[in-house]
């Protein structure tokens, strides 16, 4: 039976921007309710471990990119900080940034050893433009290694 809602040809390897914005912004707020921002991050750190597994190195700019989460760029390191910048076109200031968060402070524990946290914050609203501070502790090493 040929749909006739759909008439154009669309490229049906990658995630429509409409798509994702349905799933992002619509269904999950209303499946997670108030712990939406909670579940998001711990939800990326699961999926850094998972990707981490099934590829044992992921490169992040890309990844972001391949999952329309934005264009990622590393901005500052010290001791025990990283600063990155998303630009996010497609996503809007009362949405969580909390999923990229976690995902990114999971990378950075695999990475270093030790257990680490982020937090994000918004910068700019047009392009929506999202700063990440990944933190860790040197003292305090992590279950997860980089060999595993």
């Amino acid at each position: 039976m040929r749909s006739m809602i759909n008439t154009n040809q669309q490229d049906t390897t990658s995630p429509s921007a409409s798509g994702y914005d349905l799933l992002r912004h619509d269904l999950l707020p209303e499946l997670l309710g108030e712990d939406e921002e909670k579940i998001l991050y711990w939800a990326g750190k699961a999926l850094a471990r998972k990707k981490i597994k099934e590829n044992e190195k992921i490169e992040t700019t890309h990844f972001f990119h391949n999952a329309h989460w934005g264009s990622l760029q590393p901005v500052k390191e010290k001791k025990n900080e990283r600063i990155y910048e998303v630009v996010a076109p497609h996503m809007s200031n009362d949405r969580p940034f909390s999923l990229e968060a976690g995902f990114l402070a999971q990378i950075v524990e695999i990475e270093k050893g030790v257990i680490a946290e982020s937090y994000y914050e918004v910068k700019k609203k047009k392009p929506f433009t999202v700063q990440i501070t990944v933190r860790w502790d040197r003292k305090d090493p992590s279950p997860l290694t980089k060999n595993e």
